[in-house]
C-alpha cells in the first residue's frame, strides 16, 4: 500500500518502474484495484475499452536502451511461474542432468545428489556443497536459467567437489569446466551450442574490455570469483576442444575426472594430462587463454563466425560466486495484473 495522503487536495503522477540489465531480469511488478478515498481515479484494468485506466507505458527513460519488454495488461493465468515451482521443476530433472554429465564425465562420484533452494532473498548465489548444492531462489525465475545453474552446481560435484583445487588460483579448474558443461548442456537442449556460445562471448567483448585484463590461471584473492573465470575459464576449454578435437578432448575430461577422483589438482597436471592424451604441445595454448592479460588471438582455423544460437552475455559485468556466466535473456511479463 502507497499512502497518498499528504498529497490530499492535490494532483500527483504515480509512475511505476522496473530496472533491469542485460543479464538478469526478474519478473517486475503486479498492480491491480487501484483506488483512493474518494473512489475517483480507481483502476482495475478490466476489458472496458481503456484496460490501463488512464496508466501509461512510455518505455524507458531519456539515454537508456530501449526495452525488450514492458507493462502488459492480463490475466492471472499470464503471469510466470513461482520460483517454487521452477525450482522444483528444474530439481525434478536431476537424475536426467546427472545421466547427461556421466556421459561426458564418467560415472558420477558420490552415492547421493539432491539440493536445496533457499528462500532468503538476501542470498545470491549458488554453492555447490557436497551432494546436496545450495542455490538461491534468484536463479528459478525461468526454466532455462533454473536447469542451467542446476547444471553448473552438478558438474561441481566432478569438477570442484571429487577434484578439488589444490590452490585457490587454480579455481578456473572448476568454475570454466561448470560453464563449459552448461555450454553441453544448450546444445542438448536445443538453446544453443558450444561453438555458438563461444563466437558470441568472443565477438562481443572487444579487446579493451577489462574482461580479457584478467590472468584466469592465477586472478589473485579478490577476483577468484569473477566473471573472466567462468567464461574465459570455458573458452579455454573450448578452445583446447578445437585443438585437439573432439575424440580427444572428452577424453581428456573422463581421465581428468576419474584419475584424481578424491584429490587435489592443479593446471599444470590438467595441462600434462591434455598433453599425453592428445599428443601435442599445449603450454602455448594454455599460456595465451589462462595467464595472458588481453584477448587472444585465434587461428583462422577457429575464428569464430558471428551468428545467432548463442546465450545473451553481458560485457564486462562481474558474478559473485555460482551465478551464471552465459544466461538466456527471460522474457519476463511486467503485468498489470
Amino acid at each position: 500500500m502507497v499512502d497518498l495522503s499528504a498529497y490530499a487536495g492535490r494532483t500527483v503522477e504515480v509512475s511505476l518502474s522496473q530496472a533491469s540489465d542485460e543479464t538478469f531480469q526478474m519478473y517486475g511488478a503486479f498492480v491491480d484495484d487501484v483506488t483512493v478515498s474518494t473512489g475517483q481515479g480507481s483502476t482495475s484494468f478490466e476489458a472496458d475499452g481503456d484496460t490501463l485506466d488512464g496508466w501509461t507505458t512510455p518505455g524507458p527513460p531519456p539515454g537508456s536502451p530501449g526495452n525488450t519488454n514492458d507493462w502488459i495488461v492480463g490475466t492471472a493465468a499470464q503471469t510466470p511461474p513461482s520460483p517454487g515451482a521452477v525450482a522444483r521443476a528444474s530439481l525434478r530433472r536431476q537424475p536426467e542432468i546427472l545421466a547427461f554429465l556421466s556421459h561426458y564425465f564418467g560415472r558420477y562420484p558420490f552415492k547421493v545428489a539432491g539440493g536445496i533452494v533457499e528462500k532468503d532473498d538476501r542470498l545470491q548465489f549458488a554453492l555447490e556443497t557436497q551432494t546436496r548444492p545450495v542455490y538461491a531462489s534468484a536463479f528459478f525465475t525461468n526454466r532455462t536459467d533454473g536447469d542451467s545453474v542446476v547444471v553448473h552446481e552438478l558438474t561441481h560435484q566432478w569438477y570442484g567437489d571429487s577434484l578439488a583445487v589444490r590452490r585457490w588460483r587454480d579455481i578456473w579448474l572448476n568454475e570454466g569446466f561448470a560453464t563449459y558443461a552448461e555450454w553441453l548442456w544448450a546444445r542438448h537442449v536445443g538453446t544453443g551450442s558450444p561453438a555458438a556460445i563461444f563466437a558470441l562471448a568472443y565477438n562481443a567483448i572487444p579487446a579493451g574490455d577489462p574482461f580479457w585484463s584478467l590472468r584466469i590461471g592465477n586472478p589473485g584473492p579478490d577476483h577468484l570469483f569473477d566473471q573472466p573465470v567462468y567464461l574465459r575459464g570455458a573458452m579455454t576449454l573450448h578452445r583446447l576442444r578445437q585443438q585437439v578435437g573432439d575424440r580427444d578432448f572428452f577424453r581428456i575430461l573422463r581421465r581428468w575426472a576419474g584419475a584424481r577422483a578424491g584429490g587435489n589438482v592443479s593446471t599444470p597436471e590438467f595441462v600434462r594430462l591434455a598433453e599425453r592424451v592428445s599428443g601435442q604441445h599445449l603450454h602455448a595454448l594454455f599460456r595465451t587463454w589462462l595467464y595472458t592479460p588481453r584477448k587472444p588471438a585465434l587461428p583462422r582455423s577457429a575464428a569464430p563466425r558471428s551468428g545467432g544460437g548463442g546465450q545473451a552475455y553481458a560485457p564486462g559485468r562481474s558474478s559473485g560466486k555460482g551465478a551464471r556466466s552465459s544466461v538466456c535473456k527471460p522474457r519476463c511479463a511486467l503485468a498489470a495484473r
